[in-house]
């Protein structure tokens, strides 16, 4: 299966985002720009984890940063999609970027701020070349499925998981849970829909 769902805190984001970028085997963009900005391509793991610092309207800090891996020589040259907005409901604004592809693989970030009683998961996930084709004929802005190496983005995307899995020391369902996460349900936490005393967890490592 090319998905992983799993449960991970800032803290154990920061050792598999070292991991990523000490791989070289991918580039690593955030999946929309803010309004009218350039796509921000990350360069370290530092540089990811900075995004969990910024803060919605009400003040609350992130609790996900949603990123797009391009794995190199995988597919046609990366460039980012621009997207037309109505400026009458995104406070003037009239364009973003978008990091869209066929062979992109997910890798949706989760975390919990300080108070939050509920951790949400982590994922990834990417296109078969059957679901990529399938939907090809209606999605006419990705260009041609045949550009992409979808054996090449499998292996990528496998051993990422793979990784991911390792690094777990328990599970939730069937989904791993890294250490920073195990801490905090621990504490009281709640995994998703998985509640501390409701439900007990799997502990599978040290």
């Amino acid at each position: 299966m090319p998905n992983c769902d799993f449960y991970a805190t800032k803290d154990d984001h920061e050792g598999l985002l070292s991991w990523l970028f000490a791989e070289e085997a991918c580039d690593v963009y955030e999946l929309a720009s803010d309004f009218e900005q350039p796509l921000k391509c990350f360069r370290s793991a530092t540089e990811v984890l900075a995004q969990f610092e910024r803060c919605y309207p009400n003040g609350k800090r992130w609790r996900a940063v949603h990123l797009q891996l391009y794995v190199r020589g995988a597919g046609p040259t990366f460039v980012p999609r621009r997207v037309t907005l109505n400026p009458q409901a995104c406070g003037g604004a009239t364009f973003r970027y978008n990091a869209d592809g066929w062979g992109l693989v997910q890798l949706y970030l989760g975390s919990a701020s300080e108070g939050d009683a509920r951790l949400e998961n982590s994922h990834t996930n990417h296109n078969s070349m059957k679901r990529a084709q399938t939907w090809s004929d209606t999605v006419d802005v990705l260009g041609g499925v045949e550009a992409w190496d979808f054996g090449r983005i499998t292996s990528f995307s496998s051993r990422l998981n793979r990784e991911i899995r390792k690094r777990g020391v328990a599970k939730v369902g069937s989904q791993a849970v890294l250490p920073g996460a195990l801490k905090l349900w621990d504490i009281g936490v709640a995994m998703g829909p998985y509640k501390p005393g409701e439900y007990e967890l799997q502990r599978t490592g040290a």
